[in-house]
Parts: C-alpha cells; sequence; structure tokens
C-alpha cells in the first residue's frame, strides 16, 4: 500500500501541476500581460512542452545513473522552476520557468514507472498501476479546487509553493 500510494504522488505532481494552474489563469492574465490576457494559457502548455522534451531523455538517465538519482534530481529542477515561476515579474519568464518545472516534473513520472516496471511483473504491475491510475485520476478532480482555495487565501503566486511542497513530500518519503 505504502509502495502504491508513493508512486501515485510521484505521478500526481504532474496532474497537481497541471489542473491546479487552472484556476489561476484569468489573475495571472490580468497581472501578466493585460493586453492579451488568454497568453496566461500558455503556463499550462509550457509546462506540458518541458515534460515531452524530458520524457525522451530521463528514462535512459535512470538506467545509466539510478532510479533515485534522476527522481530527486528531477524534483529539485522542478522546485527550482516553481520557484522561479513564483517570482517571475513577466509571463514570458513564467513561461520559461514553467518549461523547467516541466522538466523537472519528467523525472518522477517517467522514473516512477520504471521502477514499478523494475520491481513487478504481469498481473501483479497490472494491479499496482490500475491502483497508482485511480489515484492519478482523482488528483485532476480535486487539483482546481485545492487551486483555488490555495489563490483565494494567498494569491496565485503561492500555487508554487504548493507545487514545491507537494513534490517534497514525495521526494522526502522516497528518500
Amino acid at each position: 500500500l505504502e509502495f502504491i500510494v508513493l508512486i501515485a504522488m510521484l505521478f500526481a505532481v504532474i496532474a497537481f501541476s497541471i489542473d491546479a494552474m487552472l484556476p489561476a489563469l484569468p489573475r495571472i492574465g490580468a497581472e501578466l500581460s493585460p493586453a492579451a490576457p488568454n497568453l496566461a494559457q500558455m503556463v499550462v502548455i509550457a509546462f506540458v512542452l518541458g515534460m515531452g522534451v524530458a520524457t525522451l531523455v530521463t528514462g535512459p538517465m535512470s538506467d545509466a545513473w539510478g532510479r533515485k538519482p534522476v527522481i530527486l534530481g528531477g524534483a529539485a529542477l522542478y522546485g527550482l522552476g516553481a520557484a522561479l515561476a513564483w517570482a517571475a515579474p513577466t509571463l514570458e519568464l513564467l513561461l520559461l520557468a514553467r518549461f523547467i518545472q516541466g522538466v523537472g516534473a519528467a523525472g518522477p513520472r517517467v522514473v516512477g514507472m520504471a521502477i514499478v516496471r523494475d520491481l513487478y511483473g504481469g498481473r501483479e504491475m497490472a494491479r499496482i498501476l490500475s491502483f497508482v491510475m485511480l489515484v492519478f485520476m482523482l488528483v485532476p478532480a480535486a487539483a482546481p479546487l485545492v487551486g483555488s482555495w490555495i489563490i483565494d487565501a494567498a494569491g496565485w503566486r503561492a500555487l508554487f509553493g504548493a507545487f514545491v511542497l507537494f513534490a517534497a513530500i514525495a521526494c522526502l518519503w522516497l528518500a
């Protein structure tokens, strides 16, 4: 059970990072690109693009350097991206920071899957991944609500602190 919850948290970093941002888009647009507020939607695209690019190299890196260093290094890069996004004074810097955050998020997701495949096979692997995916599917349903609570309490930039906290809990647990 602990393994399933840990892997699910590693996977959920991505869903939380995307879906918790959705309620913030109008505020980001109003603050960072008031002339074109719809450009704020690019924060989601930048994250997904970074994650997609890094997915291509994360697996081979974990084969060469080990699973834990790549997960923890990815999480550190994710945290750096979140810190940069929190402080970004312009939309362009926010997009760059979200790209970096996406690159970092690929580590826990890709390597988490590799760990499951390393430890389990056949039906047992399928059973574990089905539970992990169940949790992964629940996070997008709850993340916008959690994101709106954070935004209402502390502003849209506080989301990036929540992202760091969520990833830090998962990585400390892994470590």
